[in-house]
């Protein structure tokens, strides 16, 4: 204690004078809450090493993207700084800085649920301090990944946001980041609305990299002109600012495209759930009438139009299209494989919620990490669609098959139904190559796993029916489930679960 109030003096005594370029290292820093959780690394996605409460203190070592790294009487750890009290005299150019696009005023919201849990941290790891009850009237004061920072006059903490109904309103950070009102759209397929919530009538849709000049914003929403003299509201969460590259290009009259898989869909629209109109082989051309988004229109034989993705073609007439007849020999060993390892959701989009509140995509990334690990030391080359709590949608998974040239694509979710008697893990695949491998994958599982085995289905899903590799998508367990995710958020389940994937995948590439 004495070397602590000696630091705490010393801190205090050179606070009084000019410091210029001074690092961070060495201050001390405390714990506002109590069971608090100190991560292996700067996010949620990393697992906890230690706990702290209220009052203990530590030694600060550096700042990285909100979260303190410290050290620990074994190590050191990160502790994310809204955890810690606000009352440290830490210099503000000492400070990590990172400033986001928007700020979120308090606003008013109302709890739609019973017995919903508060904690003290923006995750299902975070103790609850608290719950709230259908009705209760809350204040928002901020927004993470999910979560809202509420507070009630006795209670404050963090809740999931999909029980909770408010409207934030945002508050521009710099003149600088509003110096333009032109948008892009990040996503395909966003629902245009009649009124700027999310309940509203859907009166269009506008597509990936789709630009637009904002006429109006109403908190989180943006009303946009999406088709000739049509007005609607858009969710801002799913565009970002300026005019994207690829939107409104001009098309030269020669140009054409040129398939590289053979079955490769052409559609009626420029999307995955379009009917298809022609199936092409590896190998053909066909000219180009426009672009939109990641969606070329083509002339078809015959006649007429369609739309083909642009993951599946390529624009350069130069390509060496790989044909079955020139396909190199087939991968034998799991140690000469490419592997795709697909955590499902991540950032914004959580995934499902289980029956004590455990986010999917908390659970997807940690098994996919132990997967990775496993078959990381047969020397497979093993490709992860996100290694953190980061959104990537639904395109440039299945386009991380087609640019490392993937021998095998396993995409990992956790499930949930109404139904909360519901249980057990579930294998599916799309089509052709696909069924092998869910076959191997789910009998590796089967013989690991000690849940209800559901059995291999047919899964429309885009990750699989886009798809160039050979693909699985795994539902390894009911989180909606109470019993189930009681077992599925433990790491003994998840390594298992990984065991049982790395054993069928061994048996498919050795067989």
């Amino acid at each position: 204690m004495k070397l602590l109030s000696g630091l705490i003096t010393f801190i205090l005594f050179i606070s009084f004078f000019p410091i210029v370029n001074v690092s961070a290292e060495g201050n001390v820093v405390e714990s506002a809450h109590d069971n608090i959780l100190i991560r292996e690394g700067p996010g949620l996605s990393y697992p906890a090493v230690a706990s702290g409460n209220d009052g203990d203190t530590y030694t600060e070592l550096q700042r990285s993207n909100g979260w303190v790294e410290v050290s620990l009487d074994d190590g050191t750890g990160w502790i994310a700084d809204w955890l810690l009290s606000t009352d440290n005299d830490i210099p503000e150019e000492q400070q990590d800085v990172q400033p986001s696009e928007t700020n979120v005023e308090d606003s008013n919201g109302t709890i739609l649920v019973d017995r919903l849990n508060v904690r003290v941290d923006f995750s299902t790891d975070g103790s609850v301090i608290g719950t709230l009850n259908t009705g209760d009237q809350v204040t928002v004061s901020d927004e993470k990944y999910g979560w809202l920072y509420i507070s009630t006059g006795s209670l404050s903490g963090w809740i999931s946001s999909d029980y909770v109904e408010y409207h934030a309103e945002l508050i521009q950070a710099t003149p600088e980041e509003t110096s333009t009102d032109d948008i892009h759209i990040t996503v395909d397929g966003l629902q245009v609305r009649d009124e700027p919530d999310r309940n509203a009538e859907v009166v269009g849709t506008v597509n990936l990299y789709d630009s637009f000049t904002v006429e109006e914003q109403s908190g989180e929403w943006l009303r946009i002109e999406y088709e000739s003299g049509q007005n609607g509201w858009i969710a801002a969460w799913f565009t970002e600012r300026g005019i994207h590259a690829e939107s409104n290009m001009e098309i030269a009259e020669s140009e054409k495209v040129t398939i590289l898989y053979n079955g490769s869909n052409i559609r009626t629209e420029a999307s995955t759930d379009a009917p298809v109109l022609y199936k092409a082989n590896a190998g053909e051309s066909f000219s180009i009438v426009s672009q939109n988004g990641d969606w070329f229109e083509i002339t078809i034989p015959g006649g007429g139009s369609g739309y083909i993705a642009n993951w599946i073609i390529s624009t350069d007439q130069e390509v060496a299209v790989q044909t079955e007849e020139e396909s190199d020999e087939p991968v034998k060993s799991i140690s000469d494989a490419t592997i795709v390892i697909d955590a499902g959701h991540g950032g914004r989009d959580g995934g499902a919620i289980g029956a004590a509140g455990t986010l999917e995509k908390s659970l997807t990334i940690r098994t996919a990490e132990a997967l990775y690990h496993m078959l990381s030391s047969t020397g497979a080359n093993v490709i992860m669609t996100r290694e953190d709590d980061r959104y990537i949608d639904l395109y440039s998974r299945v386009a991380a098959s087609k640019d490392h040239h993937a021998d095998a694509f396993v995409s990992i979710h956790y499930d949930a139904i109404h139904d909360r008697s519901v249980k057990g893990f579930t294998t599916y695949y799309y089509g052709g190559p696909d069924e092998l491998l869910a076959d191997s994958v789910h009998e590796g599982l089967s013989d690991s796993m000690t849940i209800k085995n559901r059995g291999v289905h047919h899964g429309n899903f885009l990750v699989l029916r886009d798809n160039v590799a050979p693909s699985v998508l795994l539902e390894l367990g009911f989180i909606s489930n109470p019993s189930e995710e009681a077992s599925v958020t433990n790491d003994r389940f998840r390594e298992i679960a990984a065991k049982g994937i790395y054993n069928g995948l061994t048996d498919y590439f050795s067989n």
